[in-house]
This record gives C-alpha cells, sequence and structure tokens, in this order.
C-alpha cells in the first residue's frame, strides 16, 4: 500500500520535473520566441535522458551507483533551471525533495 502511494509520487514528481524544465526555458525572456522552443527541447531531453537509461522499460537502463547518479543529476539540473527562473525557495525546496526521492527509491526500494 505505501509502495503504491510512493510511486503515484514519483509518477508526479518526474512529471513536475518536466515542467519546471519547461518553465525555465519559457522565462528566458532575452531569447524572444526561441525561449518556447528552448523550454520543450529541455524537457525532451530530460525525457530523452530518462527513457533511455532511467526508466524501468529503459533499453540501456543504468543499474547501481550509476542509476542513482542520474537521478540525484536530474532532480538537481532541476533545482538549478528553478533558481534561474527566479524561484530560490521553490529551488531549494525541490531539490531537498528530490535528494530525498532518490535515496529513499534506492535504500527503500533496490
Amino acid at each position: 500500500m505505501l509502495k503504491d502511494v510512493y510511486s503515484i509520487f514519483r509518477l508526479l514528481f518526474e512529471i513536475l520535473t518536466l515542467f519546471i524544465v519547461g518553465y525555465w526555458g519559457f522565462q528566458l525572456r532575452s531569447l524572444g520566441g526561441w525561449r518556447y522552443a528552448i523550454g520543450i527541447a529541455a524537457a525532451a531531453a530530460i525525457m530523452f535522458v530518462w527513457g533511455f537509461w532511467g526508466s524501468p522499460a529503459a533499453p540501456q537502463r543504468l543499474q547501481g551507483a550509476a542509476h542513482f547518479i542520474l537521478e540525484l543529476a536530474i532532480y538537481l539540473v532541476t533545482a538549478v533551471c528553478l533558481y534561474f527562473a527566479g524561484q530560490m525557495h521553490w529551488a531549494i525546496a525541490y531539490g531537498l525533495v528530490g535528494v530525498a526521492n532518490v535515496i529513499i527509491h534506492h535504500v527503500w526500494l533496490p
């Protein structure tokens, strides 16, 4: 039961990750109309990396420490995107939850 709730949380957190990276791109006002393309491309890059190396059905799924580092990197890059989008407090909160999420996932559900 608790693992099912946690799985739903992870899915929602991953969707939030894509939203945040897109939001960061959309905030790049100095790029004019290109900011939308950057936001969409950044979210697509995260989807590609996760789909190819991180997801349970990935063709080249990383294992152990490499998978831990991949997840941690994705969540910390997303926190940095939030910071550069002018959302410092949300970046800190997201980063802390992201780190906790990765640790729980790799310790509780190895």
